[in-house]
């Protein structure tokens, strides 16, 4: 923990040497929320039979599914552009030349971006309750783990872009296709169930399907862990074998990368 703990405040103390930026990255919040808010209310008459499971109230439904938007995209991209910096500036390879076990070193270079989008969806809640959305803050201690599960289900796609970066400096597409499909065929903005046609089994193949459901069902509908167990479930099988796949994609791309000697070339 100390050395996630180091690298970690070392890209807060890079990130908050712009301190305009990190101002900026917060009150930006305020140019979501307040447009939502009104999307919301102006739309609540027609949605409110539409996500019922999910939430009564439309402009709630909304913020989390911006907030898990947040997050999963921390997730995809947090590793790879820590990979590409550390690549362009030459620190990359004196990382992966320390004692420091490969998984440390890369919660290390992720956890920063992650927790910042922690901390702004937490924001946009806070927001959301103050505008009158009925968050069940008593309910966060069994949100935490489906908000975990979440970010575990896409890091792996982090991975491999990762993956990609270390064998042909390139991420490719991966991510932002994934992104994109999560956005809008994972329930962000409108239920799945509303998604016509074969568009519709797209989204069943989706982490973030199974997690927004569960999440909004805690945060909005006042559910347990208990009562969202089979989505919670899924999402966990998810992460459990996408994880694998990425980790091997990421192990395979480090030994080469490091065969070849291209671990320090730009």
């Amino acid at each position: 923990m100390r050395k996630i703990g180091a690298l970690v405040r070392a890209a807060w103390l890079s990130a908050s040497s712009y301190r305009l930026g990190i101002v900026l990255s917060i009150t930006s919040l305020l140019f979501t929320v307040v447009p939502l808010y009104f999307v919301g209310g102006a739309l609540q008459p027609t949605m409110v039979n539409v996500i019922r499971g999910e939430g009564n109230d439309y402009f709630g439904f909304l913020i989390v599914g911006i907030m898990v938007v947040s997050l999963v995209t921390a997730a995809l991209f947090a590793l790879p552009n820590a990979i590409s910096t550390g690549t362009s500036n030459g620190t990359l390879e004196a990382l992966f030349t320390t004692p420091t076990p490969v998984p440390v070193l890369l919660v290390g270079l992720a956890g920063y971006d992650v927790l910042f989008a922690l901390a702004r969806s937490f924001v946009l809640l806070l927001s959301a309750s103050a505008l009158g959305t009925h968050v069940a803050w008593d309910r966060m201690g069994q949100a935490a783990p489906v908000l975990a599960l979440l970010v575990l289900a896409h890091v792996p796609f982090g991975l491999a872009a990762g993956a990609m970066i270390l064998a042909f400096r390139t991420m490719g597409p991966l991510p932002s296709v994934v992104l994109t499909l999560s956005t809008f065929l994972g329930g962000a903005y409108y239920p799945t169930h509303v998604i016509p046609g074969w568009f519709e089994k797209v989204s069943v193949l989706l982490p973030m399907t199974y997690g927004l459901r569960a999440l909004r069902g805690i945060l909005l509908e006042h559910l347990s862990l208990h009562d969202v167990a089979r989505d919670v479930a899924i999402l966990s099988g998810f992460a459990l074998v996408l994880m694998l796949g990425g980790t091997l994609a990421f192990g395979a791309a480090l030994r080469y990368s490091k065969r070849a000697g291209t671990l320090a070339q730009y």
